[in-house]
């Protein structure tokens, strides 16, 4: 579903597990004051952040949150600047590609995982370079060693629609029917894991909301901005 900041018109239905949301443009705190960067494949120092790569069609921010450990924020695609709000795509894209070589975004042609469905909420490895898998533990305990189950086909998509965490379901969004409000199950990590040889990854993913908080407590209308943290293992 192609998402679009100044109408998105929503319902959701269980039997076809989608959901959607009537919306409005929203006018969100911006992120604070960045490093400028043409590229972020150059990370900030701990603690500092650069912006994402605006010529491939990407906007967002890179926070280095320790020493290879890195805080997409933010994140998302599309074309047409936004006049009003210039850390937004006017057209968001329907699908939000991204590259851990490159730590920025990437394209259809060059990615490691995307966002797209619903809300570009689910999130999908390149089964030509990954498998994945998760685990429930929390994302700064999980190493090469940790055991993960694997998930058939590489795609996390909801976890729960009920508003209430699942620990056995391979999702990683909580869906609320009373709210219309998508929240992150924790803990929860997944690991990317080379099919042939190449980097393992561990990521966990924080939220699909502007700055990751909702704007409202019902029917929320500033997403899909995707929030995840990342590292090698």
């Amino acid at each position: 579903m192609k998402t679009n900041f100044s109408i998105l018109t929503c319902a959701f239905g269980i039997a076809i597990t989608s959901m959607m949301v009537s919306c409005s443009k929203n006018g969100d705190i911006e992120a604070p004051l960045l490093k400028p960067a043409t590229l972020a494949t150059s990370p900030a120092s701990v603690g500092d952040s650069v912006v994402l790569d605006t010529i491939n069609g990407t906007k967002g921010y890179l926070k280095t949150l320790a020493t290879g450990v890195y805080g997409a924020r933010n994140f998302h695609q599309g074309t047409v600047p936004d006049l009003v709000d210039t850390t937004q795509w006017s057209n968001p894209a329907s699908t939000y590609y991204y590259s851990l070589s490159n730590n920025d975004g990437g394209n259809s042609g060059n990615w490691d995982f995307k966002f797209s469905g619903t809300a570009n909420a689910d999130f999908t490895v390149n089964t030509s370079k990954y498998t994945l898998s998760y685990t429930n533990t929390v994302f700064g305990s999980v190493t090469s060693g940790t055991s993960t189950t694997p998930i058939s086909g590489g795609t996390a998509g909801y976890n729960s629609l009920t508003g209430i965490g699942n620990s056995s379901s391979s999702g990683w969004y909580i869906y609320s029917i009373a709210t219309h409000i998508m929240s992150s199950y924790q803990p929860r990590t997944y690991v990317l894991t080379p099919v042939g040889s190449g980097t393992k990854w561990k990521i966990k993913l924080n939220s699909v909301y502007k700055n990751e908080t909702p704007n409202s407590g019902y029917a929320a209308t500033n997403y899909p901005f995707m929030s995840f943290d990342y590292s090698a293992l």
